[in-house]
This record gives C-alpha cells, sequence and structure tokens, in this order.
C-alpha cells in the first residue's frame, strides 16, 4: 500500500492561486505516492488543476465535527507527509500526537503567530511568512516555494478548462473587473463613473469583456440594462447593441478561468482575478487603492503588498477618489 501525501488548502481562491507553484512541486516530489488535497467549499470550484489526485472538501473555517474527521482519518491511514499550506491553528497541534509523519508548513510571524513559537519545533521543515518587516524580501509566492527545493518549472496541473455553454469569446479583449468594496465603497465611484471607465478602455482595446461579483443583484441588473450580456446560469446571450463590450453575468470556476486565459490583458482590482492571471501568465494590471489613517496603515499596505504581489512582471497603479487623475493612471500603465 502506497503511503499518502496529505495537502491541507482549505482557504479563499486567491490563496489557492499563489500556492499554486509549491502545490506542482509537490506533485513533483511525491509523483509515485497518493495525493489527498483538501480544499474549502469555495476553492474546490478550481479542482479540476488537480486531476490526477484525490480530494476532500472542507468548510475554510473547520468545524468541530470536521476537526474530528482529520483527526481519525490521519490515525487510521498510512501517511508519510503532510503539507499545512492553510495556517491554520488547529494544524499546527497534529504534528504533536503523529510523530511519525512528516509536516511542512507555511508558519506565519505577526501581532498573532501561527503556530505558537513552542509548536515550531515538532514540524520537519517550515518558511516564515514574516507580517512584521517592512522591508524588502520575499513574496509569499517565492517563501512557499521554498518547502519544496530543487526541482524544476515542469507543470503538472491542469490548465485545460471544460466549458458548459456556447458562448464565442472575440478576439483581443482586455479582461476587466467590477469589485464593489473598491470602486464603490472606498473610491466612491458611482456606476456613471463606471461606465466612463468601461467606454475609456473600449477606446484603447479592440474589445472589452468584463464581470462582477457573482450573484450581486443591483450590479448585474444595472451592467445588463447597459452592455450585451452572456448570462452563465441561463446559458443565455443578449444582444441590445452593437458596442464592442460584453458583461459577463455570474461567470465563476471553470467559465472564469476560460475567460481570463483567453484575454490579452487584465485590468483589475488585486484579488482573485489577478492571481488566476498571473498564474497564466497573462500581462496585468491591478488596480489599488490605500486608505490610511495613520502611519500604521500605512506600513501595514507595505508589507500587505509585499507579501502578496508576484515576484515579477506585474503590474499596478494605485487609484485615486479623483476620477480624472485615476483615468491618467491607468493610460499611462496600457
Amino acid at each position: 500500500m502506497k503511503n499518502k501525501v496529505l495537502i491541507f488548502k482549505n482557504d479563499r481562491t486567491g490563496d489557492l492561486f499563489s500556492s499554486t507553484k509549491v502545490i506542482n512541486k509537490i506533485l513533483q516530489k511525491h509523483k509515485d505516492q497518493d495525493i489527498l488535497i483538501y480544499l474549502s467549499n469555495i476553492n474546490h470550484k478550481f479542482s479540476f488543476l488537480f486531476p490526477n489526485f484525490n480530494k476532500k472538501i472542507y468548510s475554510m473555517k473547520l468545524t468541530f465535527y470536521e476537526k474530528i474527521k482529520i483527526f481519525f482519518y490521519l490515525l487510521f491511514n498510512n501517511i508519510e507527509t503532510i503539507y499545512i499550506l492553510t495556517p491554520k491553528d488547529f494544524y499546527y497541534y497534529l504534528p504533536i500526537f503523529f510523530r511519525k509523519i512528516k509536516f511542512y508548513a507555511i508558519t506565519i510571524k505577526g501581532i498573532k503567530n501561527r503556530p505558537k513559537p513552542y509548536l515550531l519545533k515538532f514540524l520537519h521543515k517550515y518558511v516564515v511568512i514574516n507580517r512584521l518587516n517592512i522591508q524588502k524580501r520575499f513574496s509569499t509566492y517565492k517563501i512557499q516555494e521554498s518547502l519544496i527545493e530543487n526541482f524544476s518549472e515542469i507543470n503538472h496541473l491542469n490548465t485545460k478548462s471544460i466549458l458548459s455553454h456556447k458562448f464565442i469569446y472575440p478576439n483581443n479583449y482586455v479582461y476587466f473587473h467590477y469589485k464593489k468594496n473598491l470602486f464603490q465603497n472606498l473610491l466612491q465611484w458611482d456606476f456613471d463613473k463606471i461606465l466612463q471607465l468601461i467606454e475609456f478602455l473600449n477606446e484603447r482595446f479592440e474589445n472589452v469583456i468584463f464581470s462582477s461579483e457573482i450573484f450581486d443583484e443591483k450590479c448585474n441588473d444595472y451592467f445588463s440594462s447597459k452592455f450585451n450580456t452572456f448570462d452563465f446560469n441561463k446559458k443565455k446571450e443578449i444582444k441590445i447593441n452593437e458596442k464592442k463590450v460584453i458583461f459577463l453575468k455570474d461567470i465563476d470556476g471553470y467559465d472564469l478561468f476560460h475567460a481570463i486565459k483567453k484575454s490579452k490583458k487584465i485590468i483589475s482590482p488585486e484579488g482573485i482575478i489577478t492571481h488566476i492571471a498571473y498564474y497564466l501568465k497573462k500581462p496585468i494590471l491591478s488596480l489599488l487603492f490605500f486608505k490610511l489613517k495613520d502611519r500604521r496603515d500605512f506600513i501595514n499596505q507595505i508589507i500587505s503588498c509585499k507579501e502578496w504581489f508576484p515576484p515579477d512582471n506585474y503590474e499596478y497603479t494605485v487609484l485615486k477618489k479623483d476620477f480624472k487623475k485615476s483615468l491618467d493612471k491607468i493610460n499611462k500603465r496600457i
């Protein structure tokens, strides 16, 4: 019976894509073993990335029942190695009880350490993401990769998406994403300004495809009333004008991955879209805005950027509440 290798990765979708390179290295290192990955009920829609090994779906915040299930799974199975890629406190207590298992882990040094320092000695190997360090350092992408040394860039992950519709994407389109928290809550831009932004993009690119957060009825209804739309729930295309702008209503999972994969360029707030695009090696313009109350806020934002930004080939611009100044900044980078 083959020894099993477990990967704990039950977190957000953006976090899943930031771990794809280290997961790929794990696949290379353990290619002759049985691999089981724990995904969350949020990020499992991208489980097609991992076609050749088993998955379990657990919640992001593990319930007491799920913790018991994990404990007994380790107790009654022949587990050789476990990779903790989601830094949840519960996972770091497991090495105390399962000394024969080699635990590799991402650890966090910050205001709240994960794990507590005395638990580090039970880990076989760990890397540290330092959330107190404002100095220049490797991004989380690179830090995670260092868990597994000396493996090539051969890709063992799946980049083919299975489509469930007959929508035909245009050629040479830029992909834009509307994120309510950035545009409405932080920048305080109303829908009229978003229309101007989309028109601005349409003047500079042959075609524009854009999306919004799924199942947001107010946004969906508004954008559907202004632009040609493809509804991914109804698998139906609705054309209302001749503009080369298409709104993708409630796009998610396979379809989102495919839409980003076919795009010419991504212009989007930092998050799920940009992390998927980076994985697919697409040109990216990440849109940021910092709401700074004091110096501590400023330091936290710098640390956050250093932690999550990919190491290279990644453009960004920091937007301003002044809409015209923001358009000028975007224009200089496209």
